[in-house]
């Protein structure tokens, strides 16, 4: 399951390792660091999701993102499962960490942070081109 959720996490952050790879910001051969993976990815993910640009997501902004992410590829016209709806919901609480119904700016920032330290396999506080590029399944398991 925590497999799964990684996956899912992954693919709702767009946080695809080649996009990531190429981003202006990533030094050529140290890597990436936490501030310069949350700088590429942070706003350029929460614009995407928050449809009404309120500065907080809710759980039917949530939900419209991570239900049209899922279907990219996918026939458009298929109806998100009832246990994709309710894996979406625990997702949103879990990423809701002071439990208000939305997500902020500083909790989506510590959701790429998890995502960050579950890349990085060597724990040297820096994405090498390796641990972007590395399959969801690859990640080190545990934190």
């Amino acid at each position: 399951m925590g497999i799964r959720i990684l996956t899912v996490v992954g693919a709702v952050l767009a946080l695809g390792g080649p996009a990531l790879a190429q981003t202006p910001s990533t030094p050529t051969a140290a890597g990436m660091t936490l501030q310069q993976f949350e700088a590429a990815n942070g706003d350029k993910w929460f614009a995407r999701v928050d449809a009404n640009k309120d500065g907080k997501i809710s759980p039917e902004e949530f939900e419209a993102f991570r239900a049209k992410s899922a279907s990219d590829g996918a026939d458009a016209a298929a109806k998100p499962s009832d246990k994709a709806s309710k894996r979406a919901a625990r997702m949103f609480a879990r990423f809701d960490a002071d439990h208000d119904g939305f997500i902020s700016r500083s909790e989506a920032n510590a959701v790429l942070a998890w995502r960050f330290k579950r890349m990085d396999a060597n724990n040297d506080g820096v994405l090498s081109l390796e641990e972007l590029n590395a399959k969801p399944g690859k990640a080190k398991v545990g934190i």
